[in-house]
């Protein structure tokens, strides 16, 4: 198996996006309840981190913001483009590597949606979101839930962070499950203080759409949001 499963996306990237934005799980779980824990973006500067097919920058945008949108995939990066037009600087980064393009304290925003999940060290993204967020910054991501995770796929050790892969209509997806202890520690070690945790459940728009898949998540965590604060300095080792 890989140790890049972002590359999962490699060759299906506009497969993806073609439904993207109707899948209730995004449009009527995930996006609503990013947006409640994000703060007023009008006039901010915010940077949308792995921008997949660019339903956030376009959403961004349209909340006043002004967004620089980022994606290790070209196909994702060309409909970003494609949607936003000249609105909003977007470009091919990895999220596993320097953001070269991103002066320090340049962001007073970063949203980084259903995107670390395909990292197995999260240190050096969570690094980068520090040194360009300007101090008190805010980070907003969403991520697997690690319950649901080690529940799904039956797991025996939940404290274990490993690669695990789905089978989705696209083929097969690859991503890694952490728990919650090393998500807040390493979040800690970067200089970040969390401010809220959410575990979202559906929208009224969800129960139409999928009336099963609303009962089931009325009762089962699917996602995670965090928002978490950048610290003046990072605390010690």
């Amino acid at each position: 198996m890989t140790d890049d499963p972002g590359s999962s996306y490699d060759g299906v990237a506009r497969a993806y996006a073609a439904g993207v934005d109707s899948q209730p799980w995004n449009a009527h779980y995930e996006r609503p309840a990013m947006f409640l824990m994000l703060p007023p973006l009008a006039g901010r500067n915010v940077l949308d981190a792995g921008c997949g097919s660019g339903w956030y920058a376009e959403e961004l945008l349209a909340h006043g913001a002004q967004v620089t949108s980022f994606d290790r995939n070209p196909d994702f990066v060309a409909l970003t483009q494609t949607r936003v037009g000249e609105r909003a600087r977007v470009l091919q980064a990895d999220l596993a590597e320097p953001f070269t393009f991103a002066g320090s304290e340049e962001f007073d925003v970063v949203v980084c949606p259903l995107a670390l999940h395909y990292l197995l060290d999260w240190r050096g993204a969570l690094a980068e979101f520090h040194r360009v967020l300007k101090p008190e910054g805010v980070l907003v991501f969403s991520t697997h839930h690690p319950t649901m995770d080690w529940k799904q796929f039956e797991r025996l050790d939940y404290f274990a962070t490993e690669l695990l892969e789905d089978e989705w209509e696209l083929g097969t997806m690859r991503f890694y499950r952490r728990p919650l202890t090393a998500m807040s520690e390493v979040l800690e070690e970067a200089g970040f203080l969390i401010e809220r945790l959410l575990e979202p459940q559906p929208t009224e728009a969800f129960r139409e759409a999928n009336p099963k898949g609303h009962e089931r998540l009325m009762r089962e965590p699917w996602f995670l949001v965090v928002r978490a604060i950048k610290r003046a300095v990072p605390i010690p080792a």
